[in-house]
């Protein structure tokens, strides 16, 4: 246990950081480069992004997976680190030439050259090693350098519309330093074995089967942005992903536990404690519960104050998008438990693909029938499904494998705390203009009346991890 909190530490720091940074970068750059600016750096990257799925092949969670049980049965995880990586440099090598291969031929063609160090950062991408040896301290600690580095790279070169090029080139060359820097770590745990590529490109088998949920996924997320890019064009990219960018971020840190927890309970079930696994997630989903609730709302208590200063008045559009994206701050999340928790570390990768290919068949038939008849918010609605349905999967499986059971009693307290939350702080803050400081007074508002409420009503799981410490 002691190991899941300095992991938790580890992997909150560096998620705290990937929330104060773009915190801070996204006005500037939305600001600077505008709807269009910002739509043509995410549609180049949601091209690129098919690619780089093709290159990864699954490896992550695969990789996390392997090595965390070979780690906990004390094997020799060298031979088994060199495999992976041989299978996947080529893949990734084959990948790259193809890729500038296509893009040569496509409109802005320079923008996307600057998107290919992404897909050569794949091939450095040895971070599911050090997850599944739960040692998340070095990758944390690389990618939190990297990060600074960008940012500061971001306020001195990013200046206006003409800067799109360079804001590329700097978040892709980020992506590649990023990957390249663990392999500093990496001598102290592997010694260098030769291997049989035949017996390399056997694993290929393993990791096809997490790339098939990669491939749906894609299809229900980045598959979007380019419906948009083409049919709608690069504003409405840059308005949807302005959307979701501020769910997105809360949703990253929420789910920072599941990121630590995969190994661990992968370590668990090569331990047959199937039961201990079920106990951390009636913790871990009670807790995550509650706090995801009171964002989803407070989401929505600050957005229209939020939006004219953060991202500037060519985005007042999203004010109109991002109430329709908040529900995702509690969907997600509580799908990604379920699978990181549950049914990766236990094997069920069936179940766990066959949610995310529903969500993928959902979103190409919804799109389908809305983009071409409410255009833009039939994107949007396209996404709310999917993401719907693919958390509803995992968690009736996971039901029905197991004896676990929400606690409806405290998740209705949870629900009514954040919506009196809500309800309280914008009356209170409703004649405030939109800035930085009327948004701090309103989290300020909300968060006290929100813990106050579960306080009382004895539900604030902080309070009683409180109380349990100081009983021992």
């Amino acid at each position: 246990m002691k190991n899941i909190a300095r992991n938790f530490i580890y992997q909150s720091i560096f998620q705290i950081m990937k929330i104060v940074i773009p915190i801070v970068t996204i006005p500037i750059v939305s600001m600077a480069l505008g709807p269009a600016g910002i739509g043509i750096f995410n549609y180049t990257n949601s091209i690129a992004q098919y690619f780089v799925l093709v290159a990864s092949l699954g490896v992550a969670m695969y990789g996390n997976r392997e090595i965390a049980l070979a780690y906990n049965r004390q094997e020799d995880i060298s031979k088994l680190f060199w495999e992976i990586v041989v299978f996947k440099a080529i893949l990734t090598l084959t990948v790259f030439f193809i890729y500038i291969g296509v893009v040569s031929f496509l409109p802005n063609s320079n923008y996307f050259y600057f998107q290919s160090l992404t897909i050569l950062a794949v091939l450095f991408d040895i971070s599911w090693f050090f997850m599944g040896i739960e040692d998340f301290k070095l990758t944390s600690v690389s990618s939190l350098f990297v990060q600074i580095i960008t940012f500061v790279l971001i306020l001195l070169f990013i200046k206006d519309s003409n800067d799109v090029g360079i804001y590329i080139l700097i978040q892709t060359t980020g992506t590649f330093i990023s990957q390249l820097l663990v392999w500093f770590f990496i001598k102290p745990y592997i010694k260098f074995q030769k291997i049989n590529l035949k017996k390399s490109f056997s694993h290929i088998k393993g990791s096809f089967e997490f790339f098939i949920p990669q491939v749906a996924i894609t299809l229900y997320t980045n598959l979007n942005k380019t419906l948009l890019g083409v049919f709608i064009g690069a504003s409405a990219v840059g308005f949807y992903t302005n959307s979701l960018t501020l769910n997105t971020v809360f949703i990253t840190i929420i789910t920072t536990l599941d990121i630590v927890l995969l190994p661990h309970m992968s370590g668990l079930f090569a331990k047959k404690s199937i039961h201990r696994i079920v106990e951390l997630m009636d913790k871990t989903i009670d807790l995550q519960l509650f706090f995801s609730l009171p964002i989803m709302f407070g989401m929505l208590t600050v957005y229209d104050k939020l939006v004219p200063w953060f991202f500037g008045e060519k985005f007042l559009f999203i004010n109109n998008v991002i109430p329709f994206f908040t529900p995702l701050i509690v969907i997600i999340p509580l799908g990604m438990a379920v699978s990181r928790q549950y049914l990766i570390p236990i094997g069920k990768v069936k179940e766990y693909n066959k949610s995310v290919i529903i969500g993928a068949g959902i979103n190409i038939i919804s799109n389908l029938i809305l983009l071409p008849t409410i255009g833009f918010f039939g994107v949007v609605i396209s996404n709310l499904l999917a993401e719907f349905f693919v958390t509803a999967v995992r968690v009736r499986s996971f039901l029905k494998s197991t004896n676990f059971s929400f606690n409806f009693r405290r998740i209705i307290i949870y629900l009514i705390s954040a919506l009196v939350m809500m309800i309280i702080t914008r009356m209170l803050t409703q004649a405030m203009p939109p800035s930085l400081m009327t948004n701090i007074i309103q989290g300020l508002i909300a968060m006290f009346v929100y813990f106050v409420l579960t306080t009382v009503m004895k539900t604030n799981p902080i309070i009683a991890f409180i109380k349990e410490k100081r009983s021992k």
